[in-house]
């Protein structure tokens, strides 16, 4: 990560500029379907919030880092496992698809085209077909840092191979906790099932959506209400505000898995790509960085030979320090409700303030993930986190 030699004032007043000089010129626009809320920015999928019936919780899926399509021009077609190339993912409900001839492809939310030929105008051909498919409805894999949901993987036990695919239940970006009352909603052992979604914005920087969520008890009835305010920014960071609200009384267990996530893609993984990963503390690897608390860690590997970022942020206004469950195989979250589960009980002090909720009492966290290319500095990072705190 490169570091830059200049008195810490003048670099924030300098990044600042140059991010409102950038930002300024960005189009960010949302649309409401009636499993999805997406995201575009100057007119290319930024993301996308699912939340059909079949889903066990809502998440995000894809999200994409920039110059997306510009690197999606570099790459060649091939059928390589883990190599993007040419592949984009079908990131809308309702594809729009010009189709040509009979052999035009039944395109669904979620699965992978290639595309060969330009990459610049608004429809992209489909290989092997007389077909193409908006631009506006395909993340270029060579630029998505969400791991690909597989539904029916290939059963590979080399955990450096491309083709590895474990914990099915990390699927995007997703907002959940284990342990609730006893009942496993990261593990998708339990249901979080979407109630009301609301649009607050159609445009703007930032843009929000309003979600809330039912998390369900054995006898299907609201155990937990959550209420969150998402909020998508024109720098492709996303703001998360989350209020819990107890309808019985629920106690969370001491665990390390929660609380906002993602699960990155393979070539990403600091297993396979070396990172770094780097915390705002100076520490380095997820060895050293799992379990600890501080303002952010950021996330680095490679996709498409270029290397892509992605840092969590913790908000100076949340009722306590949460820790970083971060792992080499790709895993990325920040979670308020584990203590002995990462430490062992050798650093607890905070034991007592994983909360026991009375009927009817709440808590909010605040938490945000900021996607970027590789070449990003430290004093990036603290302008992006400086923004963060302030907008939530």
């Amino acid at each position: 990560m490169h570091l830059l030699r200049f008195p810490l004032a003048a670099i924030v007043l300098l990044l600042g500029f140059a991010f409102s000089a950038t930002t300024a010129q960005a189009q960010l626009s949302v649309t409401k379907e009636e499993h999805t809320v997406t995201a575009r920015l100057n007119g290319e999928i930024l993301t996308v919030l699912y939340f059909g019936s079949d889903a066990k919780k809502p998440y995000f899926y894809p999200l994409v880092g920039p110059d997306a399509f510009t690197l999606l021009e570099k790459q060649l077609v091939t059928d390589e496992p883990g190599v993007p190339g040419r592949k984009v993912l079908v990131a809308s409900t309702n594809p729009r698809v010009q189709n040509q001839s009979d052999d035009a492809p039944d395109l669904q939310f979620g699965d992978v085209a290639t595309i060969t030929g330009d990459t610049t105008g608004e429809w992209l051909q489909i290989a092997d077909s007389d077909s193409a498919i908006a631009r506006g409805d395909v993340a270029p894999l060579a630029a998505t840092v969400t791991r690909q949901i597989r539904k029916d993987p290939p059963q590979v036990t080399d955990q450096l191979s491309p083709d590895y695919y474990d914990h099915s239940h990390h699927k995007g970006i997703w907002v959940a906790v284990d342990e609730v009352n006893g009942i496993g909603f990261w593990n998708e052992k339990g249901t979080i099932a979407t109630q009301r979604v609301e649009v607050l914005e159609t445009t703007g920087d930032p843009v929000r959506i309003r979600v809330v969520n039912h998390w369900l008890d054995a006898e299907m009835k609201p155990l937990l209400i959550e209420r969150t305010l998402y909020y998508l920014f024109a720098n492709r960071m996303l703001g998360v505000e989350t209020t819990l609200e107890a309808r019985a009384d629920v106690t969370f267990g001491d665990t390390k898995e929660g609380m906002f996530a993602i699960r990155l893609p393979n070539s990403m993984r600091e297993l396979v790509s070396q990172g770094p990963v780097l915390n705002a503390d100076g520490l380095q690897g997820t060895t050293k960085i799992w379990g600890k608390v501080g303002r952010w860690v950021d996330y680095n590997g490679m996709l498409g030979g270029q290397t892509f970022g992605v840092t969590i942020m913790d908000h100076p206004r949340n009722p306590w320090a949460s820790r970083y469950h971060v792992r080499n195989y790709g895993l990325f979250a920040i979670n308020p409700f584990g203590d002995a589960a990462y430490t062992q009980h050798t650093d607890s002090p905070r034991r007592a303030r994983v909360p026991v909720l009375k009927q009817g009492e709440s808590l909010t966290f605040r938490y945000a993930l900021w996607v970027h290319g590789g070449s990003t500095s430290t004093q990036q990072i603290e302008s992006i986190y400086a923004r963060f705190v302030k907008e939530l």
